[in-house]
């Protein structure tokens, strides 16, 4: 196929015909090629690529990215778990506020429970590689590639997790090149840096009135990636924390974890300070290497989807499909509605407050997406809840399933898992028995 690509090319109606054989071969699934004019592709697709990556040229795959409503701030953690991790975790909690946790393999290790109670509390994971060891995992891309593959591993073994959130050590500016950023998109990764640091790193020690002072100078965007650190030795970085959830809180931003939908930062090209070098063969394994990882978690998707969710609430059965429901930072996302009125409730939407108001024996639940808050009233007592995890889609409201019936009064009290069904128990405060069946 290459020698008739060269004797076209010397033709000028060669040109023509080329282009639309290339043209009819990209746009031909490689499993309806045959087996050589697939890997022909395949081989000139990697030849391509790394001429462009040798140029300094940065390459992604198209994405649709949301842009959120709200200024929004996106709090998260590098270098843990650690035994500060737990601290963090319950200021979160008494906040409730979600975050992003980058967290080292090694760590992942030595903490599990703390990673599960971030993943159990709707925080979202990300890798920040094995070690953190500069002069290893930015050698060369194959052992960076190494390490998030390791700490991938661990997250998978001890808390049932493969995120596709990551953050290189000390931020992409100097470490990263081209083919570092290639391999991650191609294997489905997002790779975030920040656009404000808290400084809490900058030496050992920073007092947490210092960190507090670095953050307040911004500059505060629509949407705000804060580096922060929960590894061993940032005491000063939890007691910074309080102050800072409040200043966001008073400049009217809105709390979230990153997810894929969150568009990255990336830090601009600079001279790589690490001496390395690719050739074309190793380019073709780590392309074949990333190609293969995309398709796992396609493949895992396609299965999460394939079963329908049952959610059996006070005798009353609702089945919804695939389509009517997913997962997020942890948790089922499902439609208020639905689960309300299976709950015995009441529900209705104030389309010029753009607020759901549901209702639930004693319980009033506000889901107000003009504030993008949630209001409870529980006998005649309110309280507000900044940015639950609630999204309005084509007219729909989406809440946590979990959360959302404790914050009506039930309680979880028991979970089972079989291959066929996962079961989820929950009871009322008048003791009546729910199941939710997935």
């Amino acid at each position: 196929m290459l020698n008739l690509f060269r004797m076209l090319r010397s033709r000028r109606i060669g040109l023509w015909l080329t282009a639309i054989m290339m043209c009819t071969l990209a746009l031909m699934p490689l499993s309806a090629m045959p087996a050589q004019a697939a890997d022909d592709v395949n081989r000139m697709s990697a030849h391509q690529s790394y001429s462009e990556l040798t140029s300094g040229k940065r390459i992604w795959e198209e994405k649709a990215y949301v842009t959120p409503e709200r200024p929004t701030v996106y709090l998260t953690f590098d270098d843990g778990p650690s035994k500060l991790t737990g601290e963090v975790l319950d200021i979160l909690r008494d906040e409730n506020v979600k975050a992003t946790f980058f967290v080292l393999g090694q760590q992942v290790e030595s903490h599990p429970e703390l990673v599960r109670r971030a993943v159990e509390e709707g925080h979202a994971i990300g890798n920040h590689t094995y070690n953190h060891q500069y002069n290893e995992i930015y050698s060369s891309a194959e052992a960076f590639w190494n390490q998030v593959e390791k700490t991938e591993s661990r997250l998978e073994e001890y808390a049932g997790i493969k995120p596709r959130l990551v953050r290189a050590p000390g931020g992409t500016f100097g470490n990263f090149d081209a083919f570092y950023f290639y391999y991650m998109d191609q294997a489905g990764y997002e790779v975030h840096d920040w656009n404000i640091d808290s400084g809490d790193s900058s030496r050992q020690g920073v007092p947490a009135s210092e960190i507090v002072q670095t953050v307040k100078k911004g500059p505060f965007r629509h949407e705000v990636i804060l580096l922060m650190h929960d590894g061993t030795g940032h005491e000063q970085t939890v007691k910074a924390l309080p102050e800072i959830i409040s200043l966001f809180k008073q400049k009217g931003y809105a709390f979230a974890p990153l997810t894929e939908t969150v568009q990255p930062v990336h830090f601009s090209s600079g001279k790589v300070k690490w001496g390395r070098a690719i050739n074309e063969p190793l380019h073709q394994k780590l392309l074949a290497g990333a190609g293969a990882h995309r398709a796992s978690i396609a493949m895992e998707s396609a299965a999460v989807k394939q079963s329908p969710l049952l959610l059996s609430l006070g005798g009353k059965d609702v089945l919804l499909d695939p389509e009517q429901y997913r997962m997020a930072e942890g948790s089922y996302q499902v439609p208020l509605r639905v689960l309300i009125e299976g709950m015995g409730g009441h529900i209705e939407w104030k389309q010029e407050e753009r607020t759901a108001v549901a209702r639930y024996g004693m319980y009033r639940a506000e889901y107000d997406f003009s504030r993008h808050e949630l209001r409870m009233m529980d006998s005649g007592k309110e309280t507000s809840y900044h940015l639950p995890q609630m999204e309005l889609r084509e007219g729909t409201v989406y809440v946590p399933l979990q959360d959302t019936v404790e914050l009506l009064g039930c309680r979880v009290t028991e979970e089972e898992e079989s291959k066929e069904m996962k079961h989820v128990r929950a009871v009322d405060s008048a003791g009546l028995a729910f199941m939710l069946d997935y």
